[in-house]
């Protein structure tokens, strides 16, 4: 059976982003996977305050999701690509909706950002690891 992975990426941490991608591919490998890249947009795009400026919701949309592609053009094998999202709002809901909307069979996330050492677990990774509909496997990327 082929394993279906959510992996959330976000783009504005480069190491981290790395480390997961390559445990990503790593075990996307191993168990004959398929990888769904989710970018979230932590931006409340159904704002009245961002309408008003017309483009910016489809701009900045679309500019996370050619930054998704360049990135898993780069560091993920496209075989291994069932598919590339990119979704806006608060980030863990947004993945536990993906992971229940796409029956993912694992989340694979980031443990936290760099500059949190003080935290256990990431605040995002937290609340996924307790929301979602599956499994959960967080990785250390410091």
């Amino acid at each position: 059976m082929t394993k279906r992975i959510l992996v959330p990426v976000d783009l504005h941490q480069e190491s981290d982003r790395a480390s997961l991608l390559e445990e990503a591919v790593s075990y996307a490998k191993a168990v004959d996977g398929k990888l769904i890249l989710l970018n979230v947009v932590d931006i409340d795009f159904d704002s009245s305050m961002v309408d008003r400026f017309g483009d910016v919701k489809k701009n900045y949309a679309a500019a996370a999701r050619k930054k998704l592609q360049d990135v898993a053009e780069r560091r993920v094998p496209k075989e291994l690509i069932e598919d590339i999202k990119v979704s806006s709002g608060r980030s863990y809901s947004k993945v536990v909706d993906t992971a229940a909307e796409e029956e993912v069979d694992l989340i694979m996330m980031a443990a936290h950002k760099q500059g949190m050492a003080e935290y256990l677990l990431g605040m995002t990774a937290a609340r996924v690891v307790r929301h979602a509909p599956c499994s959960v496997m967080v990785i250390r990327t410091s």
